[in-house]
């Protein structure tokens, strides 16, 4: 009979696309995770995961047998969460995911605080897409989502978190760092690496610029890069610009590791939501999670924006 353990290493595995990355989800070894897939497949005598240009993918049987893992691990971390609370006014597990602009630089202090105020819950928190964030809300596989973007369905909820905004930013080396603003035209021809397709940053964009009669196909892309820290990674080393989140970006602009530079009438805005399950209640940590979070931000606001 398979174990909890090896399902959770299967979801991981598929979702993550990695095992170097499910492992450091789960906070286990590479070789324990390995070990875990092979024994479902031993179970199901089938191969599970292979890989395919250099991406981990499930074959047709292990999508299959994801789908039920999905659903027995959302409902063993449900329990531990009830029975937590039963015991404890906030304690148990707390499954978060968070869209770069926020999940990089901003949500990592609050666990800090969040830690120090409810030892008793045990919360991992992971950074992804917002597309790939909301999927997972979907299969209950997480708690709460804070994402740059929302989607029409009847099972998930959005609460308004922060109004941010999309700013061009590149590198203090660029040959336009010196400059106070730039016209559309030169927005327009400047080389630009963007987030993913499935990030809320690149969605905000398409949505901010086409108020402005401006589409994606007008802009001078040379490429994309995965998530928020691997784009401004490229634009620091190069002389490519990107768009990005302010509230992601605090950081490298106060150090100034990157630039910001203000295009003439062109105003992009940027929402970022909190997202949970309309057919599950939020848990008293999430809730308290949640309120945490708003503190946090609102001290940010007063000091630095």
């Amino acid at each position: 009979m398979p174990r909890i353990e090896a399902f959770r290493a299967l979801c991981s595995v598929v979702e993550q696309r990695s095992f170097t990355r499910a492992a450091q989800v789960l906070g286990i070894t590479q070789p324990a995770i390995s070990q875990q897939i092979r024994r479902l497949e031993d179970e199901y005598e089938t191969q599970l995961i292979h890989r395919q240009g250099g991406v981990v993918v499930s074959t047709p049987a292990g999508s299959v047998v994801y789908e039920y893992a999905a659903q027995i691990v959302a409902l063993v971390e449900k329990s531990l969460r009830a029975v937590g609370e039963s015991v404890s006014e906030v304690a148990g597990q707390l499954a978060i995911a968070a869209s770069t602009g926020v999940g990089e630089g901003f949500l990592p202090q609050v666990l800090v605080s969040f830690r120090n105020r409810f030892p008793e819950v045990r919360v991992n928190m992971q950074v992804g897409d917002s597309a790939e964030i909301l999927n997972r809300l979907l299969r209950e596989r997480l708690d709460l989502g804070f994402v740059g973007s929302t989607q029409h369905d009847r099972h998930l909820k959005f609460d308004h978190f922060v109004e941010d905004q999309l700013i061009l930013v590149v590198s203090p080396h660029n040959s336009i760092a010196d400059r106070k603003r730039i016209s559309q035209q030169e927005f327009l021809e400047l080389p630009l690496i963007l987030q993913q397709a499935g990030s809320g940053a690149t969605s905000a964009l398409h949505q901010s610029l086409s108020q402005h009669g401006i589409q994606l196909k007008d802009l001078a892309i040379i490429g994309e890069a995965g998530l928020q820290e691997s784009t401004k990674s490229m634009v620091r080393s190069g002389s490519v610009g990107t768009i990005i989140s302010r509230l992601g970006a605090l950081r490298d602009l106060e150090e100034r590791r990157l630039v910001e530079i203000p295009i003439d009438g062109l105003s992009l805005r940027h929402d970022f939501f909190i997202a949970h399950s309309k057919d599950w209640p939020l848990s008293q940590a999430a809730q308290a999670f949640i309120d945490t979070a708003r503190e946090g931000l609102a001290g940010l606001l007063r000091n630095k924006l």
